[in-house]
């Protein structure tokens, strides 16, 4: 391994460490109500409005599979092709716009959401 990479992964494997939280420069300041009255402002605001989304089936063709190393086709085989059953999810279309105005909220009360190791 090249040497130059080492100290590269090492700090990419420690930054996946990192946390985030929710601090207030007041210590004093009680997170659960704050959060509490966020979250009910932004479900009036935004409310839930779940959605269906719809994916149609496809077709999957046939796939070649090879054992590793084989070199020659002959150590290969096809298996078969088949449907894919349609597929139907729900979905809350106002999910990311409560979100923000939930974060939003924090930090115009004084909340930071910042990194703690």
């Amino acid at each position: 391994m090249n040497t130059r990479l080492v100290p590269l992964l090492a700090c990419l494997l420690l930054a996946g460490c990192a946390h985030y939280q929710w601090r207030h420069p007041d210590g004093t300041v009680n997170f659960d109500t704050d959060s509490y009255q966020c979250q009910q402002e932004a479900a009036k605001a935004f409310p839930p409005d779940i959605r269906q989304r719809s994916y149609p089936p496809r077709y999957i063709g046939p796939r070649w599979h090879c054992p590793p190393g084989a070199t020659a086709r002959s150590a290969c085989w096809l298996d078969g092709s088949w449907w894919d059953w349609p597929e139907t999810e729900a979905y809350d279309v106002n999910e990311r716009a409560r979100s923000d105005l939930y974060r939003s909220c924090l930090k115009a009360r004084g909340w930071a959401y910042i990194r703690v190791d």
